[in-house]
């Protein structure tokens, strides 16, 4: 039974690595807003949309997953009790601040998406939209950087002493 188990495991990861090799070459985007012939294009607009670039899923998605992965190995190291009560207070700190940087730069990934789907629905007022969704992305992606620099701050403190 666990010859079968370990093929499937094997078959999923070929899978997975496979999709990405693909994607890795063929990205897709959300958007091309030079394709919309309704709208004229300003110098408003192009630099909206030269921000709105900026940020995309393949930014994003790399940081949730990475504050995730640090929230998760904080969790499963630090399961010793230290008989120093500000090491453990300075742990259970990175872990709360590496799970809120999680929590925020998902709420980014989902804004990029939806703001992307909104732009594509729009024909009119694509500036006003492009405004919001550059002030949320991107207070949710600082927000997340300032909680990731908390939590490296508070991580280093442990090795400090």
């Amino acid at each position: 039974m666990s010859i079968g188990l370990g093929m499937n495991k094997k078959n999923a990861v070929i899978f997975v690595l496979l999709i990405s090799s693909v994607l890795w070459f063929y990205p897709a985007f959300a958007q091309d807003t030079s394709t919309n012939l309704g709208l004229e294009n300003t110098p408003l607009r192009d630099k909206i949309n030269a921000f709105d670039h900026l940020l995309n899923i393949g930014v994003v998605a790399p940081l949730t997953a990475l504050s995730l992965t640090g929230a998760t190995f904080l969790t499963r190291s630090s399961k010793i009790d230290s008989e120093d009560s500000a090491y453990t207070q300075l742990m259970h700190g990175a872990k709360k601040n590496l799970i809120r940087a999680f929590v925020l730069f998902l709420a980014c990934t989902i804004a990029v998406f939806v703001f992307d789907f909104i732009e594509l629905l729009l024909t009119t007022s694509i500036i006003v939209v492009g405004i919001i969704d550059l002030l949320v992305s991107y207070s949710l992606l600082f927000s997340g950087f300032a909680y990731l620099t908390i939590a490296a701050k508070k991580m280093y403190l442990t090795q400090a002493k």
